[in-house]
C-alpha cells in the first residue's frame, strides 16, 4: 500500500515541481542569453534585460527552494489535518506508512531541487569568462585533494556529507510534521498552536545545539584532540557528529508525530 501512496503523492506534487524546474531552467537560459548579448553589444536595452533576467533568475532559485519546502509541508497538512484526513485515516494503511509516504516524497523532491538549482547555476553561467579562471583552479584543487587526502577519506567525506544532508532534511520536515500534528491535537487555534510549537522546537534545538557545541569543543580541548596526529579524523568527527545529531532529532520528531497521530488525532 505504501507504493500506491507514493505513486499518488509523486503524481500530485509532480504537477507543481516539474513545471517549477522548467521555469528555473528557462530563467537560467534567458539570463545566460542576455549576459552574452550584453557582453557582445554595448546597448542600454541589453544591459537592462541582463539586470532583469539576473533578478528573475535569483528570485526563481530562492523560490524553488522555498516552494519545495512549503509544498511538502502543505501536503502533510492538507492530506492529514483537513477534511481529507477523514478519508486518509480510514485507508487500510498504518500511521507509519502515511508518514513515510510524505517523508520519502519530500526527500526525493528536496534532493531533486538541490540538483536542479546546481544545474541551473551552471546553465546560467555557461560560457562566461570566469569559467576560464575557475576550471583550472578546480582542477588544481582536485589534484591537491587526491595528492594529500587519501581516497578512502574523500569517499568517506562524500558519503558523510550526503548522509548528513538527507538526515538534516528528514529532521527538518519531521519538525514541521510534529508541530502541525501537536497543534491540531487541540480543539481550537490549531494553526496558531502549530506555529507556536514549531518556534518552541526551533528555539529548543538551537539552545541544545549551542550547549552541545560548546561542550564538545571544551571536551576536545581538554583531551588534546586538536593535537591529534590524524588530521583527517577531525572532519570525520564533525560530519559524523552532525549526522548522528540529525538522526537523533529526526527520531525524536518522528516519535512525536507518530504518537500524536495515533493517540491525539483531532479532525473536528
Amino acid at each position: 500500500m505504501l507504493s500506491k501512496l507514493l505513486k499518488h503523492e509523486f503524481r500530485a506534487t509532480g504537477r507543481i515541481m516539474l513545471p517549477l524546474y522548467l521555469v528555473l531552467f528557462l530563467s537560467a537560459g534567458l539570463f545566460n542569453l542576455f549576459m552574452h548579448l550584453a557582453n557582445s553589444y554595448d546597448l542600454r536595452a541589453l544591459q537592462i534585460f541582463r539586470a532583469v533576467t539576473a533578478f528573475l533568475f535569483g528570485v526563481t532559485v530562492v523560490g524553488a527552494g522555498i516552494l519545495t519546502l512549503v509544498l511538502m509541508v502543505y501536503r502533510f497538512y492538507k492530506n492529514y489535518m483537513t477534511d481529507e484526513g477523514y478519508l486518509m485515516f480510514t485507508l487500510p494503511v498504518s500511521t507509519t506508512q502515511l508518514i513515510w509516504s510524505k517523508l520519502i516524497v519530500a526527500l526525493v523532491w528536496t534532493a531533486a531541487t538541490a540538483a536542479a538549482i546546481l544545474l541551473s547555476v551552471v546553465l546560467a553561467t555557461l560560457g562566461q569568462d570566469f569559467w576560464i579562471d575557475l576550471l583550472p583552479s578546480l582542477r588544481q584543487m582536485w589534484s591537491d585533494l587526491m595528492t594529500y587526502v587519501p581516497a578512502g577519506h574523500l569517499a568517506g567525506y562524500a558519503a558523510e556529507t550526503v548522509l548528513t544532508f538527507l538526515l538534516s532534511s528528514l529532521g527538518s520536515y519531521l519538525m514541521f510534521y510534529a508541530a502541525i500534528a501537536l497543534g491540531h491535537s487541540f480543539a481550537n487555534h490549531k494553526i496558531l498552536l502549530s506555529v507556536v510549537f514549531y518556534f518552541v522546537f526551533s528555539i529548543g534545538l538551537q539552545t541544545v545545539g549551542s550547549f552541545a557545541g560548546i561542550y564538545g569543543i571544551v571536551g576536545m580541548a581538554e583531551n588534546d584532540f586538536f593535537a591529534s596526529p590524524a588530521p583527517f579524523l577531525f572532519s570525520h568527527y564533525l560530519l559524523g557528529g552532525a549526522a548522528v545529531a540529525s538522526l537523533v532529532v529526526a527520531v525524536i520528531f518522528y516519535v512525536v508525530t507518530s504518537l500524536t497521530l495515533k493517540k491525539r488525532l483531532n479532525l473536528q
